[in-house]
């Protein structure tokens, strides 16, 4: 696959048509609540809360960044040896940065790996949660990232996306077009003009998905359930 980024990639990162951010590791931490005018703490809360993390359970982070939301998702499940949170992202140096942040906490892993070609079985995970991602995605990798997403959540299992949506103020609107214009992510242009929902009702979440809430004039929290399986 050429080259089509001017940013150094990693490996991994190199492996994959999305948008990578290996150059922006160092100051994540400190971009990301400015990304989102202050908001991301509140976000975090909400996208935690959507989850209902009342149990032990195995939970993926897909395109964890730096790992804060990941170990926030680890903190609030109750502890047991069946709690596993994973965060796995295809910018290498993210996750150098998630796992030196992560400690020594049991049952939290990172790994370098690609949504649309997530390293695990069949029906790992209760809950899957992916914030700010799609929207480094073409609509192909869209379809591909989501459709993994359902093969690893187990029946039952819910998803949270919380991402760029069609904006539904026009300071929303302001917002998601000066991240387009910034960018230069056709990625970007995707999401504000729906394309993300258009990839969720081609994929296998077709009529399974829905929106609780929307956020900032322009973001939507995206709720995800694979029906339980039926005897036949």
């Amino acid at each position: 696959m050429a080259e089509k980024r001017l940013h150094p990639r990693s490996p991994c990162a190199r492996r994959t048509a999305g948008i990578t951010l290996d150059h922006a590791a160092p100051l994540y931490d400190w971009l990301a609540p400015l990304m989102t005018l202050g908001a991301e703490q509140r976000l975090h809360r909400r996208i935690v809360e959507s989850l209902a993390l009342d149990r032990p359970a195995a939970v993926l982070d897909v395109g964890c960044g730096t790992g804060t939301l990941t170990r926030q998702i680890y903190d609030a499940l109750p502890a047991a040896p069946a709690r596993r949170v994973c965060g796995i992202d295809a910018a290498e140096a993210m996750i150098d940065v998630a796992r030196r942040k992560a400690g020594n906490r049991s049952g939290l892993e990172f790994a370098a790996a690609l949504a649309e070609e997530l390293p695990y079985p069949g029906a790992t995970f209760d809950r899957i949660l992916s914030t700010f991602f799609f929207h480094h995605l073409n609509y192909d990798l869209k379809i591909k990232s989501l459709a993994e997403i359902w093969r690893v959540l187990r029946p039952g299992g819910q998803a949270a996306i919380l991402d760029v949506d069609i904006p539904y103020t026009r300071f929303g609107a302001l917002c998601a077009w000066s991240g387009y214009w910034l960018f230069r992510q056709p990625e970007i242009a995707e999401n504000i003009r729906g394309r993300l929902r258009d990839a969720l009702q081609e994929s296998p979440w077709r009529n399974q998905w829905s929106i609780p809430s929307r956020h900032s004039g322009y973001l939507s929290l995206f709720r995800l359930v694979k029906p339980q399986e039926t005897t036949p």
